[in-house]
């Protein structure tokens, strides 16, 4: 998550999410490699050959020290382009794989967990939960990677793990669980998010907040105000201008719903007085929405 208190570099996270703004304000903090450009300039072949799963699978596993990383990032993106249709019952294969490549350069396993929650196929989900338990998987990011592919499964039974996952120490991870939780609208979450709004961390308090007013919880309110408060944001240590705005418009959108005529006071205030044109355009659709 943020620049907020940046702690270790996180460079190698995709811009994959299609989830909302905050997502990428909270785990995509600063100096991101275009995982694009990187390919382009360094791996060009492995970008522009034309490429089937088999052929990234083998990739993986017999392909020089760089070639098996991007294969699996590769891998990765054309699953989403809905290319495993064409090879039914490739859970087995990619966990197989997934496995073997524990002692294995970590973004290979990072990347494979999001193959394996774009698969969809639950048989997936005690690797996963496996994954992001600390006493077994050491890297945070790959921790962070496991638990957004729980969250593609939406499987109850890794509920438990998520929550525990949600009281790490390591604020990434944490933040990454209460986000998921709130992705996964399983009210076993709600305690341990009303909990987290209290952290000291704020990025976690604004997952925290985001996550608990998809439950219509009325509790999540008081974060969400900080959220919109710039005065508030600008104290937040190394937070740069444009997350500012996309804390901003994510809480716009968490807000106006849950606080109703309630919320039309500080909404009124940003259409009109914020600085960032796109905070006053969702400021103003957010108070159509309470007529």
């Amino acid at each position: 998550m943020p620049p907020l208190d940046p702690g270790p570099d996180r460079d190698d996270l995709p811009k994959e999410s299609p989830r909302a703004i905050l997502f990428q304000f909270v785990i995509f903090p600063l100096g991101i490699v275009l995982i694009g450009v990187a390919v382009f300039l360094l791996f060009g072949r492995l970008a522009s050959e034309e490429h089937t799963i088999p052929d990234y699978l083998n990739e993986i596993q017999s392909g020089g020290k760089h070639e098996r990383w991007m294969a699996a990032y590769q891998l990765s993106k054309s699953l989403k382009r809905g290319e495993a249709k064409k090879y039914p019952d490739l859970e087995p294969k990619v966990a197989a794989i997934y496995v073997a490549a524990k002692n294995d350069d970590p973004r290979i396993r990072r990347y494979l967990s999001m193959v394996l929650g774009n698969i969809g196929d639950r048989r997936a989900t005690p690797l996963l939960v496996e994954a992001i338990d600390k006493n077994v998987e050491r890297d945070p990011e790959t921790r962070i990677y496991a638990l957004l592919s729980l969250g593609d499964l939406r499987d109850p039974a890794a509920v438990p793990h998520i929550l525990r996952a949600a009281g790490d120490e390591d604020k990434d991870v944490r933040k990454t669980a209460l986000y998921v939780l709130g992705e996964l609208g399983d009210a076993r979450g709600v305690p341990l998010l009303a909990g987290a709004l209290t952290d000291d961390t704020a990025d976690v308090r604004y997952n925290a907040a985001v996550s608990l007013s998809r439950f219509h919880d009325r509790r999540a309110l008081g974060v969400l105000r900080e959220m919109l408060d710039r005065s508030r944001l600008d104290r937040v240590p190394g937070m740069r201008p444009d997350q500012k705005e996309d804390a901003m418009l994510v809480a716009i959108s968490a807000y106006a719903p849950l606080a109703g005529a309630e919320g039309r006071g500080e909404l009124v205030q940003l259409a009109k007085n914020d600085p960032s044109l796109r905070v006053q355009a969702a400021a103003k659709d957010a108070l159509k929405s309470l007529r």
